[in-house]
């Protein structure tokens, strides 16, 4: 990468190759919010089915929450796919390829996803979350438009809806680039209003009947993506903000503030639970407000000082982000089979026995992670490695 960086800006290309190489290092910060999304996820599937408490009364919201760490996925997605293209345009490096890009994506995510549709019929787990038409919720699957109905919305695997809003995301995303290397700003408010009318709209239209189908789809996440793409604009365009002598110390308060911003987020939409629908009611008007405060997290994480970034960046949080995909695909499947199998072993209602909780809980954790880095070690990337040699 620094001799790409070098090829494309001339005589000053030794200091700015590594200033991009102490960038890229910075950007471990970001497996650590990956992993902690995936946690955030993984406790709040287990959670609907052990109905454990948090630890303590004071962070009951989180795990019942926890599905706000797919927004988490979004924004980093957003940052992450951009970063590359950001580069090109403010640093005059090589433009990534259209079609490595699209290769990439495909190897990176179409597989795994595959296997996991096998393994859930193999199982006979995915026969038992649809309406019994196999060849319909395999092709919407295998097409990624399986959000766009209700039959297939939640067939198969539940948790796949954001595989949909991912790739077809990845699909738009020339047309996004095109006009965000141009107006960032501009372009970024443009997804972000669309975001807000698509949801009001559908709020209007189909409260009661189709609107958290409609909710979910790309047009009600453009806001979140639109945000990491802003991310990573700014993390490219002030490269110095981390080095601006005593002012860098600032940079952590930043970050842990946007983490308290977070809490606080959390905290109300919690306190509105016993409104109707109320996880997609709420974020109506406030889902972007989650974007902003992701960006926040992330450039204060970005430019902190390296040791206070390596808290973040720490050996469980960067395991847990390279096995996050497939932790992803296979933790809900694990969880349910676990309590279809009496595993650990109940009779009648185990939500009356509160031992059951905690060892439910830590045996879906277990097996999900196990499961998990199972199939990334021994599939995710070895295929990886195999795609990389043969990059268009």
């Amino acid at each position: 990468m620094s001799r790409a960086l070098g090829q494309g800006i001339g005589p000053g290309a030794t200091h700015e190759a590594a200033v991009t190489g102490q960038a890229e290092r910075r950007l471990d910060v970001l497996d650590g919010l990956r992993g902690i999304a995936v946690l955030l996820v993984l406790w709040y599937h287990v959670w609907e089915i052990s109905w454990l408490p948090a630890p303590f009364p004071w962070l009951e919201f989180v795990p019942e929450t926890g599905f706000i760490g797919v927004h988490l996925f979004f924004f980093l997605s957003g940052f992450v796919i951009a970063y590359p293209f950001v580069r090109s345009r403010l640093l005059g490096t090589p433009r990534p390829a259209w079609r490595h890009f699209a290769y990439r994506r495909f190897a990176k995510i179409v597989p795994s996803y595959v296997l996991s549709i096998a393994v859930a019929y193999a199982i006979g787990y995915a026969q038992t979350q649809g309406d019994g038409h196999v060849w319909r919720d395999v092709i919407a699957h295998l097409l990624f438009i399986h959000t766009w109905w209700q039959q297939t919305y939640g067939s198969i695997n539940g948790v796949l809806w954001t595989l949909a809003v991912e790739v077809e995301f990845y699909c738009i995303f020339p047309i996004v680039w095109w006009c965000f290397s141009r107006r960032p700003f501009l372009t970024a408010a443009g997804m972000i209003a669309l975001s807000l009318a698509w949801r009001t709209l559908a709020a209007r239209c189909c409260l009661h009947t189709s609107f958290e189908l409609l909710e979910e789809n790309l047009p009600g996440y453009l806001d979140i993506f639109a945000c990491g793409m802003l991310a990573a604009w700014a993390f490219v365009r002030y490269p110095k903000a981390h080095r601006s002598g005593r002012g860098s110390a600032l940079w952590p308060v930043v970050s842990l503030a946007g983490f308290a911003l977070l809490a606080a987020l959390l905290a109300n939409l919690y306190d509105n639970r016993a409104a109707d629908q109320w996880p997609f009611v709420w974020q109506i008007d406030w889902r972007p407000l989650f974007g902003i405060v992701f960006a926040i997290i992330a450039l204060g994480l970005l430019w902190s000082p390296p040791a206070f970034g390596r808290l973040f960046a720490n050996a469980p949080l960067r395991f847990l982000a390279f096995i996050s995909y497939n932790l992803y695909l296979y933790h809900q499947i694990v969880a349910r089979e676990l309590l279809r199998l009496h595993l650990p072993p109940y009779t009648g209602d185990p939500h009356t026995n509160a031992g059951w909780g905690w060892q439910y809980t830590l045996v879906a954790f277990a097996a999900s992670i196990a499961l998990a880095a199972l199939v990334t070690y021994g599939f995710e990337r070895p295929l990886m490695r195999w795609a990389s040699r043969r990059v268009p």
